[in-house]
């Protein structure tokens, strides 16, 4: 139960941080996906369920906040992805951690190409070039936030939470 408390305020303050420091770090209209930071980091830690709420509740409220978003993709894309990489729990141990880093890196593309094409499809029907770069742009401003947080705590030391 104080769990559940911990993973719920903490998730309200990496919300607060997005919304606070939205402006301050928004670089031609891309800002760093914090929210998703933490779904990966609650996930790893806590496994697929909990993945999946964190990156539903915290969609939606992403999309609520928001606005010229598609109400419902932020909450799909951020719990298909605490799903997957919560299915990567308690497994750094076992895997060859090329591989572990590769899948997680690999979930993180997919979810800003779906959230990237279906908010820009226009973009890539009229200038795919102009596409591309803004997938890549978002992929790569949340990646520098989550090699930052590597140096400070690398997800090999994330110990799974007891069940």
């Amino acid at each position: 139960m104080v769990n559940r408390i911990l993973i719920a305020a903490a998730g309200l303050g990496v919300l607060l941080l997005q919304i606070l420091l939205s402006d301050f770090l928004t670089i031609r209209g891309l800002r760093p996906d914090f929210m998703l930071i933490y779904v990966i980091i609650v996930s790893m830690r806590s496994g697929s369920l909990a993945g999946i709420v964190a990156g539903f509740s915290l969609g939606l409220v992403e999309d609520f906040l928001s606005t010229g978003s598609l109400m419902g993709l932020a909450p799909l894309t951020k719990s298909l992805s605490g799903f997957m990489i919560g299915r990567l729990r308690g497994r750094y141990i076992t895997m060859n951690p090329i591989l572990f880093h590769l899948i997680w890196i690999s979930v993180v593309a997919i979810h800003f190409f779906v959230y990237i094409y279906v908010n820009f499809q226009h973009l890539l029907e009229a200038d795919a070039l102009s596409f591309w770069l803004t997938y890549a742009y978002s992929v790569l401003y949340t990646m520098i936030f989550l090699a930052a947080f590597q140096f400070i705590r690398p997800f090999s030391s994330i110990k799974a939470a007891p069940n």
